[in-house]
């Protein structure tokens, strides 16, 4: 009887779990917060911040990084209208859950060499690395 319940608590917990414990995303296109720093300190890369304006204007990790709401109807047509589809591009938001849709998104269209930054701006401020404004003149 007691190896029933266990099981059945087992069972129950695994099916928790892989709702909300895990993602689907490919793991193969996320980069870590600390290669995306290294990589703006030796070469000029594109940025894409898939947040809303109003999280824009908080801060971004590049100044110049390009912009493209995620949750607007003409995300993916803003987003290809400013990428090129054979730089590498790094794509973030605020903690990794929309950058990680855009990148499949993205890759699905043939922007083959776009990255998810892992755990967003939240990760890249955790690890102390500066935030930029943007000032238009």
């Amino acid at each position: 009887m007691k190896t029933k319940k266990l099981t059945f608590v087992i069972c129950v917990l695994s099916i928790i779990l892989s709702f909300f414990g895990c993602n689907n995303f490919p793991k193969e296109n996320n980069v870590t917060v600390t290669k995306l720093y290294e990589a703006l300190q030796n070469e000029d890369i594109i940025v894409l911040d898939v947040r809303t304006l109003k999280e824009t204007a908080k801060g971004k990790i590049k100044s110049t990084a390009l912009e493209a709401d995620f949750f607007e109807e003409d995300f993916i047509e803003k987003a290809t209208a400013q990428l090129p589809k054979d730089k590498d591009v790094y794509v973030y938001c605020k903690s990794g859950t929309r950058s990680a849709k855009a990148v499949i998104k993205l890759r699905e269209l043939g922007f083959t060499k776009t990255h998810n930054v892992e755990s967003g701006i939240k990760a890249w401020k955790a690890k102390g690395y500066k935030v930029e404004k943007f000032f238009p003149d």
